[in-house]
């Protein structure tokens, strides 16, 4: 990158260089010529030139371009803004520069048609200052006819394309800018700005991981991050507290030997169960219970059911179904009109719990729900 003192002596350079072109063109009469000689050296003692010196001559001149065309392309962005403003919001503004190449596209692009790109991307971020999005796409679009190589001109029509709504035009555009060139950090920033508008935080937060690698200090893609991130946390869980049962759930349902609730639901031994608790406050008695009211808080929480090994394994709920199902096995005998035998109390026959373990179908889907819940957990970080 120039320092500003480079950056003076070559516009010096670049006006004696004018100065030069005017008198080889004719332009200037002969006692002018003479003038200009004077107000040459004038210039060059100004600024410090070496006008004798071969190496600093070429290295501050900006030929092949020359002062005059600099102007020119600069005259022909101004009256195409000023046409901008006059109809702003217009889609027939076209810029009065020609943005054909100059040279086959096969050798690459000349230096005039660099120059003219580089016109016609300030064209765009004027129009992206004034809000004027499709005009700003239009004149990016331009000086990427002219010169396909640059990411920043994708990366710029990528940033208009996302405030214009077209996400997915601006998602190819980034992804371009980075295949021209992978260093580009505000490529990841384009990148990411248009996941977020499609609603895909993970790619959104990924692209912004990618850019701040490169960037670390970028407090604009710090805070994407951030945002994309919570997005993306409310989504998992909103898509949990919203899924069906998972497939396999949903498989064995639909067939023939799987797990059928109505038959579960009109099992004696479940309905005896649910009467005793209606019964007896055993209902009261499981929602107090500390084991479940934690369970509860945290489905409420992160939208994850329990699983069934742990409540398997919980001592606590346990016991309480056995105390529960000793109940309802009392209850049950109570009314019976069979009295034959007193040893049926404790034995899977007059124990609802155990009835319950030992039912196929419920087993099978209590193992199907424990595969569903460990396939489940592990898709998110």
């Amino acid at each position: 990158m120039q320092t500003p003192e480079e950056s003076r002596k070559r516009l010096a350079m670049a006006i004696i260089e004018y100065l030069d072109k005017a008198v080889a063109d004719n332009l200037i009469s002969t006692d002018g010529a003479e003038s200009l000689e004077i107000a040459k050296q004038c210039i060059s003692d100004a600024f410090e030139l070496d006008l004798e010196d071969d190496a600093e001559t070429k290295a501050l001149s900006l030929k092949p371009f020359s002062l005059d065309k600099v102007f020119d392309v600069y005259m022909a962005t101004q009256a195409k803004l000023e046409s901008s403003n006059n109809t702003a919001g217009s889609s027939t503004d076209k810029a009065p520069v020609d943005a054909t190449p100059t040279t086959n596209t096969a050798s690459g692009p000349s230096d005039e048609d660099r120059m003219r790109a580089d016109a016609f991307k300030a064209e765009g971020n004027s129009f992206v200052t004034q809000k004027n999005y499709k005009n700003a796409i239009d004149a990016y679009t331009r000086a990427i006819d002219l010169v396909s190589d640059t990411a920043v001109y994708y990366g710029n029509r990528a940033a208009a394309y996302s405030q214009n709504g077209e996400y997915e035009k601006a998602v190819a555009d980034a992804k371009q800018a980075l295949k021209i060139d992978p260093s580009y950090s505000k490529g990841y920033s384009r990148l990411g700005l248009a996941h977020y508008g499609l609603g895909q935080y993970k790619e959104a937060a990924d692209a912004y991981t990618d850019g701040l690698a490169l960037d670390p200090g970028n407090k604009g893609m710090l805070e994407s991050l951030e945002s994309a991130k919570s997005k993306l946390a409310a989504s998992t869980v909103s898509d949990r507290a919203a899924s069906p049962a998972s497939p396999a759930a949903q498989s064995s349902a639909g067939s023939g030997g799987g797990f059928d609730l109505a038959s579960l639901m009109s099992n004696p031994a479940l309905m005896n169960m649910a009467q005793s608790m209606m019964a007896n406050g055993g209902l009261e008695s499981l929602m107090s219970n500390p084991s479940v009211s934690r369970m509860a808080e945290n489905f409420r929480n992160t939208g994850q059911t329990p699983s069934m090994a742990d409540m398997m394994n919980n001592p606590e709920l346990m016991d309480m179904a056995r105390n529960m199902s000793g109940s309802a096995g009392s209850t049950g005998n109570a009314g019976a009109t069979d009295s034959g035998s007193n040893s049926g109390s404790s034995g899977a026959g007059s124990n609802p719990l155990a009835s319950l373990m030992n039912n196929p179908a419920l087993m099978d889907m209590a193992r199907q729900f424990m595969q569903g819940n460990n396939g489940g957990s592990g898709s998110q970080q």
